[in-house]
């Protein structure tokens, strides 16, 4: 009897605790999502890493992102650019022997792991997890690019988010010098510095 009782008692002491963590991600998630959402203008430094341990391949990217409610241009370097204008999404990238740029409808970037004009928003619905220490672990409710996503916190700063996809492949963003100035950023880019030119816009509104 003794022992049954142990049993039921670590049953629900186990059950409790899966409770509060998840109840803790989602009021860290509501927490991240209330802070971010209310700054509609921000530049941020970017290092992405992307990392298959199984391909043995590892990328690594140092860029910067700013944000200015629909638009966002995220830049690695000059040769690889990433716009939203509000209008029309496009991925310009130049190499020595090539260049080209692609053309998504706003919103429909089937070329990018997680929505960078809402970075630090996107997992604030349609998503649930736990949260261990200093990290969220949240999967989505519906199909997406990733299978799961791990978000690093510090308080109420985000200081990375990690997109885990279908191939084993981790796409790390490590985030730093958040700032709300971005005064001098031109969300633009030029075409016709492209000598390729890819068009993916289907039915745009």
């Amino acid at each position: 009897m003794k022992t049954l009782m142990k049993s039921v008692t670590l049953t629900l002491l186990l059950l409790i605790g899966a409770n509060l963590m998840a109840q803790d991600a989602t009021s860290k998630v509501q927490e991240l999502y209330n802070k971010y959402s209310n700054i509609p203008k921000y530049r941020v430094n970017v290092v992405y890493e992307a990392v298959n341990d199984n391909m043995g391949f590892k990328n690594v990217q140092e860029g910067i992102l700013a944000v200015d409610g629909e638009k966002y241009i995220l830049k690695y370097g000059p040769n690889e650019t990433w716009l939203d204008d509000g209008k029309t999404e496009y991925i310009g990238t130049k190499e020595p022997d090539h260049s080209q740029i692609m053309y998504f409808c706003s919103g429909q970037n089937t070329e990018a792991i997680i929505d960078f004009g809402e970075a630090m928003t996107f997992f604030g619905s349609g998503h649930s997890g736990s949260v261990d220490g200093s990290m969220l672990k949240l999967k989505p409710s519906s199909s997406a690019a990733y299978k799961e996503i791990h978000v690093e916190f510090s308080g109420s700063d985000i200081m990375s988010i990690t997109a885990l996809d279908d191939f084993g492949t981790a796409h790390k963003y490590t985030f730093s010098n958040f700032s709300t100035n971005t005064s001098g950023t031109s969300f633009t880019i030029n075409p016709g510095e492209y000598y390729e030119k890819i068009d993916e816009r289907r039915g745009c509104n």
